[in-house]
């Protein structure tokens, strides 16, 4: 076969609508004489930067970068590009304006259009082109796909349904999400973010100021779907339970918003994404982002860029479906394949309980030795479970109020708790200030974890009816689960409350137990 055109890569400058220069490295496939290929839009998450080459931060450690290059070996066009105000490309960072940052996606597609040959065109006779990116690079594409009918296949990775809700929930800013968005991208982009100016500066100090909740509301999907809008592209979301900034309720919303548009979109749930680092989360292998390297669907393990590829290639190539519907971790090793979300739960009451502001929990990451050393020792008891059916905790630790024993090992905890809450207290209305998820305490352990590492603040007194952060966590007989509540919380590490004081609640929790008979479990 005479080859007219080898692999290689080579760096490029585009121009956009407004003069900026963007730029991006072009992989070019092998192609012969009369080849064609489908192509792939790549961009990076806040702070990061293109994969100039195969070895790189991004091409090795990234899964945008992974998968990406796994699809140029595997014979696809890739331009990978740098995103306003980072890497070498020009501008501030305007924290994706849909003027800038996502009319850039489609001036990237006219631009490979136009100098790229052999680009593979579908069966309605368009250009077969897939994108991917993670974090702000999932929201480019799924912003742009809404405007843009020429993206066919999205691989939004850990991106937003409402960014002011994913970073405020609740109207309380992250702030330890705040601070590093505020400090880290900085540098990376040569502190040419609009994010360092004034009304940005509430990520970091409480409350998130009403100019850029208005801003990032409009910014969002969550905007445009509730304006009857639609995306004009499939989709395969990839959402960790872990991810303690960009929530598994947001890959939800989107997929909703995908199928009232009548596109198909599937959902991996995997454990990992946006990750604090310990002692805030667990450790998970990369500081502030890091995904599952293989997830296990439809009864067997493969990496996950062979999925995203398996994806590509079915929507681009026309090959058989290999990604199911659903796939949802459990955790690293286990998944299961169901129809639908889990939306099964049971109710608990809740009597008048207290937690002690803003103490409770203060140094609890650094308590983890500890109860690792104590349950070694009672360890050496074989079903020496000697724990009281009680609450415990709410003075210099959490408030852990048990709700549920499990019985029997099939049981899962999956989908989305619901609360029913009066939240009172000692101090003032915005005084009043806890955090609250799912607790678990495995049998026979002292540790009392929180169900993937999910917290939500009730930022004040009230009655609080809502749904929590969907979790995914395998159980066991004699596990406890119920809820857990903290007067002071590192995920949330600049803005608790620092009246000494003691909050009440009392109310209804409905915990989303099932057992994994209902669906056939994979086994890793």
């Amino acid at each position: 076969m005479t080859v007219h055109r080898e692999a290689q890569r080579y760096q490029v400058k585009i121009p956009t609508h407004d003069g900026v220069i963007l730029t991006a490295t072009v992989y070019q496939p092998e192609l012969a004489v009369g080849d064609t290929a489908p192509l792939i839009i790549a961009t990076h998450g806040y702070g990061g930067f293109r994969a100039k080459r195969p070895l790189s931060i991004y091409g090795k450690t990234m899964i945008t970068g992974q998968a990406a290059i796994r699809a140029w070996r595997a014979g696809y066009w890739v331009v990978f590009y740098d995103q306003r105000g980072f890497g070498g490309s020009g501008d501030k960072v305007n924290m994706m304006d849909l003027q800038k940052e996502v009319r850039d996606v489609s001036t990237v597609i006219d631009w490979s259009l136009a100098h790229l040959p052999g680009i593979e065109t579908l069966a309605d006779g368009q250009p077969a082109i897939g994108m991917i990116g993670e974090s702000y690079g999932a929201g480019a594409q799924i912003l742009a796909s809404f405007h843009e009918p020429r993206l066919q296949a999205l691989v939004p990775v850990a991106g937003w349904h409402n960014f002011a809700e994913a970073l405020a929930p609740n109207g309380h800013m992250r702030t330890s999400w705040g601070g590093a968005l505020l400090t880290v991208p900085p540098v990376t982009s040569g502190f040419s973010t609009q994010g360092l100016s004034r009304p940005w500066r509430s990520m970091m100090t409480g409350s998130m100021n009403g100019e850029v909740r208005n801003i990032l509301t409009a910014r969002s999907p969550a905007s445009l779907c509730a304006n009857g809008q639609h995306p004009q592209a499939d989709a395969l979301l990839v959402q960790g339970f872990r991810d303690s900034l960009m929530t598994m309720d947001q890959a939800l919303d989107n997929r909703a918003c995908f199928l009232e548009g009548g596109r198909d979109v599937r959902l991996l749930g995997i454990q990992g994404g946006h990750i604090l680092p310990w002692p805030v989360q667990s450790w998970s292998g990369k500081p502030l982002f890091n995904t599952d390297r293989q997830i296990n669907c439809n009864g067997h393990t493969q990496p996950l860029e062979d999925m995203i590829l398996a994806w590509w290639d079915e929507k681009l190539r026309g090959a058989a479906p290999q990604v199911p519907e659903l796939c949802l971790a459990l955790d690293y090793d286990d998944a299961i394949t169901p129809e639908n979300f889990p939306t099964d739960t049971t109710p608990f009451r809740i009597s008048r309980e207290q937690v002690h502001i803003p103490i409770a929990g203060l140094f609890e990451g650094f308590m983890i030795p500890v109860d690792t050393g104590y349950d070694m020792v009672r360890g050496l008891w074989r079903n020496a479970d000697r724990r009281e059916l009680s609450p415990n905790g709410g003075l210099g630790r959490p408030r852990f109020i048990p709700l549920h024993v499990v019985e029997r090992d099939d049981e899962l905890l999956l989908g989305i708790p619901e609360i029913d809450l009066q939240l009172a207290g000692t101090a003032s209305l915005r005084s009043t200030r806890v955090f609250i998820g799912i607790g678990v305490q495995h049998a026979n352990q002292r540790r009392v974890r929180v169900a993937s590492e999910q917290l939500t603040p009730l930022p004040g007194k009230g009655l609080y009816r809502q749904p929590l952060t969907p979790v995914s966590v395998p159980l066991k007989a004699g596990d406890r689960v119920g809820l857990v509540v903290y007067g002071y919380s590192w995920q949330y590490a600049f803005n608790p409350s620092f009246w000494w004081s003691r909050a009440h609640f009392n109310g209804e929790v409905a915990l989303p137990i099932v057992t994994n008979s209902w669906e056939t479990r994979a086994s890793h």
